[in-house]
């Protein structure tokens, strides 16, 4: 029996994607947490859980990211004047 499937999909736009959150603290810009979120063809963009976890603390917020950035190996921190993740 045949499915008429020939493998995975080639076409690059039923990839899912994965967003990068980095909840961190306001006044330090220390990372608290990463969240990834993984978006698969014809769904949406959905920041909540990561809302809801810099809600835990008064002083935390969200930054959203390329994965490329968050798969580096050395330490990061965000840079609460520009908003931008450094190098520690």
């Amino acid at each position: 029996m045949t499915t008429g499937m020939s493998g995975p999909s080639t076409n690059p736009s039923l990839k899912p994607q994965t967003r990068v959150y980095f909840i961190f603290d306001k006044t330090s810009g220390e990372i608290l947490h990463v969240h990834r979120s993984v978006i698969f063809p014809h769904g949406r963009e959905d920041d909540t859980v990561a809302r809801l976890l810099a809600k835990m603390s008064a002083n935390a917020d969200v930054l959203e990211a390329e994965e490329k950035v968050a798969n580096r190996m050395k330490p990061l921190r965000v840079d609460v004047d520009t908003r931008r993740l450094v190098e520690k």
